[in-house]
């Protein structure tokens, strides 16, 4: 049995696999003691940790303490190429993402979108080689850019998006952030679809569920994919855990 955690911005997300395919999905807020608890009862393997945050020496010994365990850098074999000029500054979880669209798509370009705390966007060639993509501010950001660079306007802490356009300020600032939003996903796409033809896209995140019915592209849904593509890095680098 493999774990797999991966730390992002606001939460903590972690999966058990077994031949391959996801046992358990966890979620915490912290990687420490309390999702040591949830697994501990488990006999794991080796464990893959990406992370967006800096660890401390606790949490590292802790998992170190349960099974071999990789700490995802840019040092870290990769079963794709990765063409980004600054592999140091790129998000553990944006490598993760493509090589989990290469794992659902095995052939052709892919698209990787994850709708989360930003909006990011990555890509992976038919090669197999990943050429980077872009970051924008997500949902709460948006929000929060709103309401503390303006006097007037209100912190809107709910996505409601039920029509077109708002008839309240707190209408009109959620369907302005959805519905653009919504038209720069469609956008994107569409540049990439011209780009790459045949690309396939994916989208993940918190977020993603605000957009799967308002985009007007073809995109599957998986919420699971920076999972799927730490695992595949961990299986590629089991050898070296040995």
């Amino acid at each position: 049995m493999e774990l797999v955690i991966d730390i992002g911005n606001t939460r903590v997300k972690a999966a058990l696999f077994i031949n391959n395919g996801i046992h358990k999905v966890l979620r915490h807020e912290e990687a420490g003691k309390d999702l040591y608890d949830d697994v501990k009862r488990f006999k794991i393997n080796s464990i893959i940790v990406s992370s967006v945050r800096k660890q401390n020496a606790e949490q590292i010994s802790l998992w170190e303490s349960v099974a071999p365990t990789i700490w995802l850098d840019h040092k870290t074999p990769l079963p794709i190429k990765n063409d980004y000029q600054t592999p140091e500054t790129l998000g553990r979880d944006r490598i993760a993402a493509v090589v989990g669209g290469r794992f659902l798509f095995p052939q052709g370009p892919v698209l990787c979108i994850d709708a989360g705390t930003c909006i990011t966007y990555d890509v992976l060639t038919e090669a197999n080689v990943y050429v980077g993509g872009n970051i924008s501010p997500g949902i709460h950001l948006r929000y929060r850019a709103m309401d503390e660079f303006t006097d007037a306007l209100p912190l809107v802490a709910e996505v409601e998006v039920n029509s077109l356009f708002g008839k309240s300020t707190h209408d009109s600032m959620s369907t302005g952030v959805i519905t653009g939003m919504s038209a720069e996903i469609d956008g994107m796409v569409m540049r990439y679809e011209e780009a790459f033809p045949g690309i396939q896209t994916i989208i993940c995140g918190g977020d993603a569920r605000y957009f799967v019915n308002h985009v007007k592209k073809k995109i599957f849904a998986n919420q699971n994919l920076v999972l799927l593509g730490l695992h595949k890095i961990l299986l590629f680098n089991e050898r070296s855990l040995t």
